[in-house]
């Protein structure tokens, strides 16, 4: 018998719109090829989603892949892709790192690190 993680994940997302906040991300992918002029247009999407924002500690700081004024974002249950955009704080940070809270293969939660 296997556990139903959908409901789990339902419960994650309504805690993260009760105390966290929402978030716009924006995702930056090539467009339609162009002959005439050799190039792809850019194209952007903005999706919004809920997550609660931390500051990194002194010690994580301290590990190799963490950078001073890297921010962690414990956000619902979605497919982030690094590179992506959120803005906090009217400022612009980048996904550079996603790792899913994904148990039997159903996405919880994700921890996102994002760097300006």
């Amino acid at each position: 018998m296997s556990f139903n993680y959908t409901a789990l994940q339902s419960s994650a997302g309504l805690l993260l719109k009760k105390f966290g906040r929402q978030l716009t991300f924006t995702r930056a992918t090539d467009g339609a090829y162009n002959p005439n002029t050799g190039t792809a247009s850019p194209t952007t999407a903005t999706y919004v989603k809920y997550g609660c924002v931390f500051d990194y500690s002194a010690q994580e700081i301290a590990l190799d892949n963490i950078e001073v004024g890297d921010r962690r974002v414990f956000a619902e249950g979605h497919t982030y892709k690094v590179g992506d955009k959120v803005s906090l704080d009217s400022q612009s940070y980048r996904v550079v790192a996603v790792s899913n809270i994904q148990p039997a293969g159903t996405v919880v939660a994700c921890n996102l690190q994002v760097r300006k």
